[in-house]
């Protein structure tokens, strides 16, 4: 076994069955704290760092690092391969151990599952939780801690700590140059370089069709050796990498544990890690995608947009790329002598609803410019995006990773949490061009899909929190809302305490939108469309937002509207305010903390952040309450051996895949919902069900 030193611990080679058996026999009865960590062969993409190339149901190891104290141990699988050696051996560290602990270890787990390892024991933890319980409630551009593996020990512990980090990063980079070097050679007897081609291809509707054969067949062949890795990094260089990232974590887990339990949060955490299995299991499950509905849309899309691009060529006299934002500003002010001051997307909607001095053409073109923008944007994100990840693997689903520790108030966060429910339409309104949610279709051995909905969950805590802060009082109409609140039984019906009217429950944005409008009819589709807008304003209010802020955010809508609507709401449900300074006098009251329903708490170091706990307390709830939802119907379904499985988590909806036969599980999920916390305001899910695909689900 080669042995070494780094950063005071001990690093050790494992390289035979041999090494495994004297790592075993070194190591005591009990470990309080194991790390460990895998090194993947998943694409880096060099010209966008944080773009989305992970696959967690293809993706291999070639490295897994582990250790506990002060002793690390690295195998290669590129140089040692007994899978029964490296399992048995990690396996009995694991066991013997209080806590096993990685960085984002739903990812670690689900490598390890994917060369055939079988995570069955309940000490998994992720440092992400711990990090997210021990730190300040702030994000790290408010000036708080990040979240991330290095950066965050570079903070605690010391830049020392991160520099194996930055060899990485020149490793990459200089094999990467290579390949571009090698690319511009190859390139260079055509006269084309790798840029142009790029750009070329940055417009959705181009091809390399549009290059010499020659051409082609070159950048179709680089592409297929420009794939870079971790694996591609010198092995000895990426051993000590790997031995780092164990030490940052059994470094960081030292620090920050003693905090937790400090403040109390043995609790939340527990629940945490009891949530890693269910995820891994739902992360597993996947999404079946149609894909030859995703080609026609495309083909759509293209002509779509081939047809928009011309008709402003014809209005202006020019192509101009709907991106190229100075062309647009300078073209504008040469042949209309309109001066566009920005070609921000909300600032040009506002243009166009309030300049009386913006010519018609000019408002034309303009609208062209932003339903491009739309066009490409939805091409790129949706369309091209699900191609690509379908195209890598030849597989019929994709899948996606759910970050329970993504935001300070404890909720997920996921790439997959942001398919608009509506379709985008041609130019015309009469053709239906895409629709992201129906690509994701019934499995052939899920026939029926099943997508369980809080209603208004995050309405329904804020009614619940201004029963605390009035203690007992409550905002009587907001909880009237959801509950018959002050009401008593008369004939079998409800009646008002005061003033003696039935109750009968009422949508609460109807309530602020009438109050706002109180001269429109409600039946009528101005109040539609004002309910509509004030549905986002309300929201954004609980969430702390000002009334400034709304409207830079509801950009798209007359400030005016936002503003009676803001004040409507506030009118309305006047102890909104009083749950406001209810936070802010617990948080004195508690030192510098609050504390949400699940008893997850949210420390601030000063007052210039208060009013955003209004908003961890409210939204922190709704996850926790999710997240034990989640454990529950995870263990309901397998010791019931259920076949039916979860499929994801989009905010307060649950995905399920529905077996042959299963159907009645839909409404014990539904029950579960409803029943496993218990709050003073009732919690009530709904269910959608749907036997094509997502969009077309209907309530059962």
């Amino acid at each position: 076994m080669k042995t070494g030193k780094l950063l005071g611990y001990d690093i050790n080679l494992i390289e035979s069955k041999e090494d495994c058996e004297a790592a075993l026999k070194a190591a005591p009865a009990v470990i309080t704290i194991f790390g460990f960590d895998t090194e993947t062969n998943s694409k880096i993409d060099m010209t966008q760092k944080d773009a989305d190339t992970i696959n967690i149901k293809h993706d291999l190891p070639f490295l897994l690092q582990f250790g506990y104290n002060h002793s690390i141990y690295v195998i290669d699988f590129r140089d040692f391969n007994d899978a029964d050696a490296i399992f048995t051996c990690f396996d009995d560290l694991v066991k013997r151990s209080k806590l096993a602990i990685a960085q984002n270890i739903k990812f670690d787990i689900n490598m390890l599952c994917n060369i055939g390892y079988v995570w069955h024991t309940p000490n998994a933890c992720d440092q992400m939780a711990i990090s997210r319980l021990a730190l300040e409630a702030k994000s790290e551009r408010e000036g708080g801690m990040p979240i991330a593996l290095k950066p965050l020990a570079r903070r605690l512990l010391g830049k020392e700590y991160a520099e194996a980090g930055h060899q990485i990063d020149e490793a990459l980079k200089a094999i990467w140059d290579a390949k571009l070097k090698d690319l511009a050679r190859r390139l260079k007897p055509y006269g084309i370089s790798r840029r142009v081609i790029v750009e070329t291809l940055k417009d959705v509707t181009s091809t390399l069709e549009e290059f010499p054969e020659d051409v082609q067949n070159i950048w179709a062949a680089w592409l297929l050796t420009s794939r870079i890795t971790y694996a591609d990094v010198p092995k000895e260089l990426m051993h000590k990498y790997g031995a780092v990232d164990v030490i940052l974590i059994l470094e960081l887990a030292r620090k920050l544990l003693p905090v937790v339990i400090e403040r109390k949060q043995l609790v939340t955490l527990k629940r945490e890690q009891r949530l890693i299995m269910p995820l891994v299991r739902m992360e597993r499950t996947g999404y079946t995608v149609d894909k030859k509905y995703l080609i026609k849309c495309k083909q759509a899309l293209i002509f779509e947009i081939n047809t928009i691009k011309a008709t402003n060529e014809k209005l202006c006299g020019e192509s101009i790329s709907p991106n190229q934002h100075q062309a647009i500003k300078e073209m504008l002010l040469r042949k209309f002598g309109y001066d566009l001051k920005s070609t921000d997307k909300n600032q040009i909607s506002i243009y166009i609803a309030t300049d009386p001095t913006m010519p018609d053409v000019v408002k034309e073109y303009l609208n062209n410019v932003i339903y491009l923008r739309t066009l490409y944007k939805w091409m790129a994100t949706y369309v091209n995006s699900m191609l690509n990840k379908l195209n890598a693997t030849k597989d019929t689903k994709v899948y996606t990773q759910y970050n329970p520790n993504g935001a300070i108030s404890g909720r997920f966060t996921s790439n997959f949490q942001q398919f608009p429910k509506n379709p985008i339409m041609s130019h015309l309104g009469n053709f239906e061009l895409f629709h992201p949610r129906k690509m994701f279709i019934t499995d052939p051995e899920y026939p029926e899909m099943a997508f369980i909905d809080y209603s208004q969950v995050e309405l329904r805590l804020q009614a619940e929190y201004t029963y605390y802060a009035t203690k007992g009082t409550g905002d009587i109409n907001m909880l009237r809302a959801y509950m018959p609140f002050k009401c008593h039984l008369l004939n079998g019906k409800y009646i008002h305490d005061d003033d003696l009217e039935d109750w009968q429950g009422v949508d609460l944005h109807t309530q602020s939108t009438k109050e706002a409008f109180p001269d429109l009819d409600v039946h009528s589709d101005e109040f539609k469309k004002m309910r509509s807008i004030g549905k986002r304003v309300n929201f954004a209010l609980i969430y702390g937002s000002s009334l400034r802020k709304i409207q830079e955010i509801l950009a798209d809508c007359d400030p005016n509207i936002v503003a009676k609507l803001y004040n409507g709401f506030k009118s309305k449900f006047k102890d909104v305010k009083t749950y406001s300074n209810w936070v802010a006098h617990n948080w004195v009251k508690n030192n510098g903390y609050v504390t949400n329903l699940l008893g997850r708490r949210y420390y601030l170091d000063d007052t210039k952040g208060i009013y955003k706990l209004n908003n961890y307390l409210i939204q922190g709830s709704a996850a926790d309450i999710i997240k034990l939802v989640i454990i529950r119907v995870d263990d309901f379904l397998r010791s019931n051996k259920y076949k039916t499985r979860l499929q994801g988590c989009i905010h307060d909806e649950l995905c399920i895949c529905v077996a042959e036969g299963e159907h009645d599980v839909i409404y014990m999920i539904k029950k579960i919902m409803e029943t496993t916390v218990k709050t003073f305001v009732p919690l009530v899910a709904e269910i959608s069900t749907s036997n094509t695909n997502w969009a077309e689900k209907k309530g059962a």
